[in-house]
């Protein structure tokens, strides 16, 4: 039976787990190692269970607990080859640990039972990907977040996906009243940027059409978001669409204390 537990989810911390008690994956690390064994805990999950952790790219809400995890726990590390250069010549893996290359936008990946597809995402990053995984039960899941845009790359592997973690960072009007530097506003906003929560309603339209029952929105800026404003914008989108009924919506909370999505 697969499970998602989204642990961390935020600009200052993200770290989704999808697994059981016995075995599963962690996409990203990037809160400490205290924090992210204690969310493992809590959720009933024990760190050992972790099997591979597969990064996203290299900032730092996406790896600040990766050196110290690897250490104590001595997890195998895959990540596309930039990112992976760059998490070695860091030290953000230890020697404890084995790192080894995902082939983005190509072969999967295979780890504890799960078949993992990397993918390309536009994010202002040296590399950005997703991830498309199928675990032992067949089930597809897909995290995606840290895009300024859809890309016909995107779509395709969010497509078909039976559960999407999927980016809904940011209102429109809370960005651009904000208090934020024009600049950043720019750079948020921009096709390298992130996504915001009409955008993410538009493409969620589109994934309900081909199949997907079941979305968690993440990633949701703290001051340019709320995850009421966020539901509120995908719920009003899919006016075609009875939540609850044709889909359930999640919202992933900045910690977790227990939420689980089962397929």
């Amino acid at each position: 039976m697969a499970r998602i537990y989204p642990l961390f989810s935020s600009s200052k911390g993200n770290a989704t787990f999808i697994g059981n008690e016995k075995s599963g994956i962690l996409i990203d690390s990037g809160v400490s190692c205290k924090m992210l064994t204690q969310a493992l805990l809590d959720n009933g999950l024990s760190p050992e269970a972790v099997q591979g952790i597969f990064i996203t790219h290299e900032h730092t809400d996406h790896i600040k607990g990766l050196k110290i995890f690897t250490k104590n726990f001595h997890t195998p590390v895959f990540a596309g080859d930039k990112n992976l250069e760059f998490l070695l010549s860091a030290d953000y893996i230890s020697p404890n640990s084995r790192a080894e290359k995902i082939d983005v936008d190509g072969k999967p990946a295979e780890c504890g039972g799960y078949k993992i597809y990397a993918f390309s995402t536009p994010h202002d990053t040296r590399q950005s990907n997703g991830y498309r995984i199928i675990t032992p039960d067949l089930k597809t899941i897909t995290i995606c977040t840290d895009l300024g845009e859809v890309t016909e790359n995107v779509h395709k592997n969010l497509c078909g996906s039976d559960l999407v973690l999927f980016e809904a960072n940011y209102d429109e009007l809370m960005l651009k009243n904000g208090s934020y530097p024009y600049m950043l506003k720019k750079r948020i906003a921009s096709k390298h940027g992130h996504l915001s929560n009409d955008a993410s309603a538009s493409e969620i339209e589109n994934l309900l059409n081909t199949g997907t029952t079941r979305v968690i929105l993440g990633h949701l800026s703290q001051q340019n978001n709320t995850p009421v404003k966020a539901r509120e914008t995908i719920v009003n989108h899919l006016s075609g669409f009875k939540c609850g009924v044709d889909y359930i919506l999640k919202v992933a909370p900045v910690f977790n204390e227990g939420e689980v999505v089962t397929l």
